[in-house]
């Protein structure tokens, strides 16, 4: 009689998170600029090369990273003033059930930062959502108004009145050049955002328990803006040694008016100059190598511990960030910049066979899956099998759907009618509107009519399932 296979060791799992990170910049297998943490972690794991967030927006997109489900299930398609319920779905909640030690450092999200208060009040919230431990820091404008552990060492040295100061005088007057300026952090060093939670994140590392799996959620709040990046990486690259901004389409003016990409593209128009554009892409990339140094600290904090072989990593971010693409800065539109996002899976004790995936994957089942793959030992076949049955990837925004399938990609308004369309491989830069420029492909097209059928079962779902969770949004 044959003996039974062994049952699987349950695995660890690093996983690092970051804020406003766009895929493109973050893609090893074709490096805008030096990541050597990055491309290391790739080399040794899954890359997929087009994974796609499930909202250009950080709270939908950080709800479902919890929750496992899309914006629409959720009710929340847009950022808004929402905590998330005690007892709503929680996949971290599922591993510490499991036996899992669960700790989270950095930005969540998933609580009102609309009104000063202390971040530090959520705990009961956050131990009803499956963790262990909580040491939460808000996004770098809400720092203006929450308090929170780096609040505390702000003031403890001295310098929390003048950096609330600086936040305040970019933001307070809402979009102005002083928002987008590039200038020198107030902030010493150890107490920049990232290099905080890094440290932060390198003494959780260090206590995390060699007796039971854990999950050390390290979550960064950059890339996003202001970058503002220290040094010694600020004035590391200049902006015509970086791709260019992807031009404005012209289809996007003839969208209807109340299509998501026209209403933002118009509401930057005559908002920002090239110049500007030019300082925040440099600006950027000092930030992302800085990033991607702060990862280099934690992969080398987790090889020294002695369960290093069986804890893997994941490497991901919530959105991306257009940085002038179509003249626009920030989020909020299904534009590549704003939507695809860096996905790395090293599993324990990594891989001779780095593998990359080209199809367009969402983020939501590739967390998902990395998460409830521990029990199994963390291994990355079961990852990419899962990555080769998906029909493809789904955004959403307001009451919009963005489907992509290979190198299709449609935008869908809230009755599922179709509002444009591109073929990435003919058009990476998104510059013809495959409807109204190529109406013969479009209209007979097999591939582009698949996709429209899919568009229309996915809307009418959408529409079935929009309120399950409309407390959330209220």
């Amino acid at each position: 009689m044959a003996r039974p296979a062994p049952a699987a060791s349950p695995a660890n799992l690093l996983l690092v998170t970051f804020d406003q990170w766009r895929g493109d910049w973050g893609d090893p297998w074709a490096p805008v600029l030096e990541l050597p943490a990055l491309e290391g972690l790739a080399q040794q794991g899954f890359t997929a090369r087009r994974c796609y967030t499930s909202s250009p927006h950080c709270v939908p997109a950080r709800l479902s990273w919890l929750t496992g489900l899309m914006p629409s299930q959720l009710g929340v398609t847009r950022n808004t003033s929402v905590t998330l319920p005690a007892d709503a779905p929680s996949l971290v909640r599922e591993l510490q059930q499991q036996g899992w030690h669960t700790t989270l450092v950095g930005k969540t999200h998933w609580t009102s930062h609309g009104s000063p208060r202390d971040l530090r009040d959520d705990q009961p919230l956050m131990a009803a959502l499956g963790f262990d431990q909580m040491t939460e820091v808000a996004g770098p404008r809400a720092l203006r108004r929450l308090s929170c552990a780096l609040t505390e060492a702000w003031q403890a040295a001295g310098v929390l009145e003048q950096q609330r100061a600086d936040l305040e005088a970019r933001y307070g007057a809402g979009r102005s050049p002083a928002a987008w300026a590039v200038r020198p952090s107030v902030l010493p060093l150890a107490l920049y955002p990232d290099i905080w939670i890094a440290q932060r994140g390198l003494e959780q590392l260090a206590a995390m328990p060699s007796d039971r799996p854990w999950l050390l959620w390290v979550s960064f709040v950059g890339p996003h803006e202001p970058f503002d990046t220290p040094a010694p990486w600020h004035g590391r690259n200049r902006a015509d040694g970086l791709p260019a901004p992807t031009p404005t389409p012209g289809w996007i003016g003839q969208l209807p008016a109340g299509c998501e990409l026209r209403q933002s593209q118009a509401s930057w128009a005559g908002q920002i100059t090239g110049d500007q554009i030019s300082a925040c892409r440099a600006d950027y990339a000092d930030h992302l190598q800085l990033l991607d140094a702060q990862l280099a600290l934690l992969l080398e904090g987790l090889a020294q511990r002695g369960d290093a072989t069986r804890t893997a990593v994941a490497v991901t971010a919530d959105h991306g960030e257009l940085l002038g693409d179509a003249g626009m800065l920030y989020k909020g539109a299904f534009l590549e910049g704003a939507v695809r996002v860096p996905w790395i899976y090293r599993p324990p004790g990594g891989t001779a066979q780095p593998q990359a995936c080209n199809a367009p994957l969402a983020l939501t089942g590739l967390l998902a899956q990395a998460l409830r793959g521990l029990a199994g030992s963390g291994a990355m076949q079961p990852l990419q099998r899962w990555a080769a049955t998906q029909r493809g990837a789904v955004v959403e925004f307001g009451s919009e759907l963005l489907l992509l399938r290979g190198p299709r990609k449609l935008a869908l308004d809230g009755r599922g009618q179709p509002l444009w369309a591109v073929h990435l491989g003919r058009d990476p830069q998104e510059q013809t509107n495959v409807i109204s420029s190529q109406p013969s492909r479009w209209s007979f097209s097999p591939a582009w009519r698949r996709l429209r059928r899919w568009g229309s079962r996915l809307s009418a779902q959408q529409t079935a399932t929009h309120w399950l969770w409309r407390d959330l949004g209220r």
